[in-house]
């Protein structure tokens, strides 16, 4: 059965998606999402396991996240925020056996054991060192150059592998951190960089009339609130589960986006929202070259692991650890999600988030749920000491995060030039320009003024 056109159709509720028709709604569009799956949200996605609440994605985002706060503005839901707690500011690395907090104050720079007096004096060396940032850097390139080799193992590499699991000497310096990058390309040196461009923010925020802000934060109920509440301004006329789509192609002046199951609607204009891999496929019979290089760029594939239980030892307060690569671990790092928000745990018990899997790990997400639970609860023991585990919750995400290499931003280009060739069709998306939530966000922002601009020039 084939539908009555809409202005626009968007192809994947994931929150890019939602953020895109929620804006083209409020432009007076009408608007549909198709979402493959059983609910909204992508990886953003807070279940209940009993008095736990468990996130499937990110946990948190930033202050600094200027799009989020401007989607909550939106909305009416800035006042919906909660704040992490303070413990959420101290971080763990291991190493020789150990975990070591990031330093965050001089003195403890100083008194830390998580760098040698040599690692110590290199970062340190950071805003003298010469300045050269190159198209084709590696992460591994770019952080070797900044902070030294113990920098780049302890304290980048480890950082590398909790944004993206991800391998630093495949990701691009420029694509998948392009702020440290400009960072040294604009002011020679990164912490140079960082201050200017912290300075002129405040000021632009300021002027635009943010509150200042600092620390990490999320949503009573967890952060798949913020899909939650995009779509309930959609209401549910304006979106539809189960609803995977086939291919698209364009029919005179509107698009015709084909079901999986049969069913076929029409538009005026189209946002591809789907992940990589499912847009190339979607994209292969109208666009091959496009769908190429959809298909080419590499996904990591995480297992998700939340041990439920009643602490028995002391936990060090925190956000959590990340442990760097070759020291005997599988698990990527553990987030203590108990001491972020009051609402994550029952009083007296934890909940630790554990990532495996990535770019290092790639079999990881295929092992059953028994030994998942065997490698991750005997190494959370190894590093947190025996606690007992009292419910364990297990989530796959075969193609969890893009991983943007060296020529990304080239293909990305060449993929965008690719697409406006079909007149009323764009892309959005964390494979775009970053993965954060944010950048997300800012992704839905942008599609949806790009096919505004279309529907009004026609």
């Amino acid at each position: 059965m084939t539908q009555h056109p809409h202005d626009t159709i968007v192809i994947g509720g994931g929150i890019a998606g939602l953020v895109a028709a929620y804006r083209l709604r409020e432009a007076g569009r009408s608007v549909l999402v198709l979402e493959a799956n059983e609910r909204v949200g992508g990886n953003i996605h807070t279940t209940g396991d009993g008095d736990y609440r468990l996130e499937g994605g990110p946990h948190t985002f930033l202050a600094s996240a200027d799009n989020v706060w401007r989607l909550l503005r939106d909305l009416g839901k800035e006042d919906a925020v909660v704040a992490a707690a303070p413990a959420a500011k101290h971080r763990y690395i291991y190493r020789d056996g150990k975990l070591h907090a990031i330093p965050t104050s001089p003195w403890a720079f100083i008194k830390t054991k998580l760098l040698t007096w040599r690692g110590k004096l290199s970062l340190l060396a950071e805003p003298i060192k010469p300045g050269g940032a190159r198209k084709n850097d590696t992460a591994t390139d770019f952080f070797l150059r900044r902070f030294g080799r113990e920098g780049a193992t302890y304290l980048a590499g480890t950082f590398v592998s909790g944004i993206y699991a991800g391998d630093p000497s495949r990701l691009g310096a420029r694509a998948a951190f392009p702020k440290f990058w400009n960072f040294e390309k604009d002011a020679g040196s990164m912490i140079r960089g960082a201050i200017r461009y912290m300075r002129a923010k405040k000021k632009e925020r300021a002027a635009a009339g943010y509150k200042p802000r600092r620390g990490l934060f999320s949503f009573d109920g967890g952060l798949g609130r913020l899909p939650e509440f995009v779509a309930e301004q959609l209401g549910d006329d304006a979106i539809r589960t189960n609803a995977a789509v086939r291919g698209l192609r364009r029919e005179g002046e509107t698009w015709a986006v084909e079901g999986e199951g049969g069913e076929s609607w029409r538009a005026r204009s189209v946002v591809l929202a789907a992940p990589p891999p499912k847009a190339a496929s979607i994209l292969a019979s109208l666009d091959e070259h496009a769908a190429r290089i959809l298909a080419r760029i590499p996904m990591a594939p995480v297992a998700v692991v939340h041990l439920m239980g009643k602490a028995e030892g002391a936990i060090p307060p925190g956000f959590g650890a990340l442990i760097p690569r070759d020291h005997g671990f599988r698990i990527l790092g553990v987030i203590f999600a108990d001491q972020l928000f009051a609402d994550r745990a029952p009083a007296g018990h934890f909940l630790h988030t554990i990532f495996i899997g990535g770019m290092f790990d790639p079999t990881a997400v295929k092992r059953t749920d028994e030994e998942l639970t065997q490698i991750v609860t005997d190494e959370h023991a190894r590093l947190l000491g025996r606690h007992t585990i009292e419910r364990v919750a297990i989530r796959r995400f075969p193609h969890a995060i893009p991983q943007l290499q060296v020529d990304h931003p080239e293909q990305i280009e060449a993929l965008r030039l690719l697409v406006a060739d079909h007149p009323g069709l764009t892309l959005a998306g964390n494979y775009l320009a970053g993965v954060s939530v944010d950048l997300a966000v800012g992704s839905g922002y942008e599609a949806a003024e790009a096919i505004d601009s279309f529907l009004r020039s026609g």
